[in-house]
């Protein structure tokens, strides 16, 4: 489905609810629809309605901590991590480097909530569970919105449209939400982690006058739905500024009609260079590491993707018994059927970047890690797996002499073959990253950006 084709074909900007247009949040989900996509949707199981029921009256009785800070973050308990025994949360816990403390709103799904003696200093955490419970109530209260244009839209996809109703109905439900407790108490300004998982939310905060600040949590490409708009749709559902990992990034979002020059900072991206300084190897992963002469690490991603990847590196695993191959799953409910080999296991308890950093190289298909493994001073294999590597990493790392490109068992054996007794560098590896992740930019960097938009 070619996004860029649609906006050209048909006009988006005419797809309203109350003369808003809501094409952002569309093009964010028309992905679902897609066979292969379609678990990119979360579905609502037992295992989740059972995190969310044990969270929902600690949770309430949270709220109180809106008051403790005027920044609050929205982020969800999959992205913490412990470097030895602090704990992180990949993406917001570099804010702690500028800003004494803020409110760390917490969607619980899929690890549950994150325990009070995994927080730094200066988190107050509220977990989100008791929101999404009040959000289902309203969900059956009120009427699904009128979408105008959505049935022209039906027609010229040729495709029933009625899930995408419903997501727009639980933003909504959300705008509603986040609008009322605006009225008690607002924030001076909020961070997003993701966007495009917070349309409800942003929405609220532009009718509130708040600014709303993107921390990039991941790849961002000309292809990605959620970052390039041949046009401008409006700002209720896209963020006021970006914070970005450096400036590649930077360049890409200036040039898609996303957020103006002037709102983007390059940031850096901290927990990656807490992880290089500080992170040390587990006594399991160093027993594994003897066993060895190689130790090849697969972070994985839809459960599509990782079936056919996993299917490739079994059919090699017999040849290549001197090598292990390790794959954490992306998330704990994974599906993916597993061959259990000698040399082929599954470990999805591991810390992803102790995996990553002190493997001797890292395989994925179109994953971040693959830039985090690079920056970490692991050589990355990249497969193609239905063209996902050159669509979304490709024009990223280039021709970098350490990211290997395979597409079928030939290519990876041809590979392995080659890297069996090889050694490499880290310290080069990790060189050879540089124009992706910019250092951590200084307190004065950052409060000569951050006190314009709060003031």
């Amino acid at each position: 489905m070619s996004y860029s084709q649609i906006e050209k074909d048909f006009d988006v900007s005419k797809i309203k609810h109350k003369n808003t247009c809501i094409w952002p949040i569309i093009k964010s989900y028309l992905i679902t629809l897609e066979p292969s996509k379609n678990e990119i949707l979360k579905k609502t199981s037992s295992q989740v309605i059972w995190t969310l029921l044990k969270g929902v009256v600690p949770d309430i009785f949270s709220i109180y901590k809106v008051y403790k800070s005027d920044n609050w973050v929205f982020t969800n308990s999959e992205r913490r991590y412990a470097i030895n025994n602090i704990h992180f949360d990949r993406i917001t816990s570099g804010l702690l480097k500028y800003t004494t403390n803020y409110v760390l709103f917490e969607n619980p799904i899929p690890k549950g909530k994150t325990k009070f003696k995994k927080l730094q200093k200066g988190e107050f955490i509220i977990g989100m569970s008791f929101i999404f419970f009040i959000q289902f109530i309203l969900l059956k209260l009120i009427k699904k919105p009128n979408i105008k244009g959505l049935k022209k839209l039906e027609k010229y996809l040729k495709k029933d449209l009625e899930s995408i109703k419903n997501i727009y109905h639980r933003y909504h439900v959300g705008f509603l939400f986040y609008n009322f407790i605006f009225k008690f108490k607002k924030p001076k300004a909020v961070f997003v982690v993701c966007y495009y998982s917070n349309f409800g939310l942003l929405k609220a905060c532009k009718k509130n006058k708040i600014p709303v600040i993107e921390l990039q949590h991941g790849l961002v490409t000309k292809e990605h739905r959620a970052y390039n708009f041949s046009s401008y749709y409006g700002d209720e559902y896209i963020p006021d500024y970006f914070l970005s990992y450096g400036p590649y990034f930077t360049n890409i979002i200036k040039s898609t009609n996303f957020v103006s020059e002037e709102n983007i900072l390059d940031y850096g991206y901290s927990f990656i260079f807490e992880v290089n300084k500080n992170l040390e190897k587990s006594i399991e992963f160093t027993e594994i590491s003897k066993k060895f002469e190689k130790v090849i690490c697969i972070t994985g991603q839809l459960e599509n993707t990782d079936t056919e990847l996993l299917s490739l590196i079994n059919s090699v695993a017999e040849k290549f018994s001197k090598i292990c191959f390790i794959y954490k799953p992306r998330n704990t409910n994974n599906n993916v059927n597993f061959l259990k080999r000698n040399n082929i296991l599954k470990w999805e308890k591991i810390n992803t970047y102790e995996l990553i950093k002190f493997s001797d190289y890292h395989m994925t298909v179109y994953s971040t890690c693959a830039l985090e493994s690079l920056a970490l001073g692991t050589p990355n294999i990249s497969v193609d797996i239905d063209g996902l590597y050159s669509t979304h990493l490709k024009g990223i790392i280039g021709a970098n002499k350490y990211n290997h490109v395979v597409t079928d068992k030939k290519s990876l054996e041809s590979l392995l073959d080659h890297i069996k007794s090889s050694k490499n560098n880290s310290k080069k590896v990790a060189e050879s990253s540089n124009y992706i992740f910019s250092p951590m930019i200084s307190r004065d960097s950052f409060y000569n950006f951050f006190n314009k938009i709060v003031e």
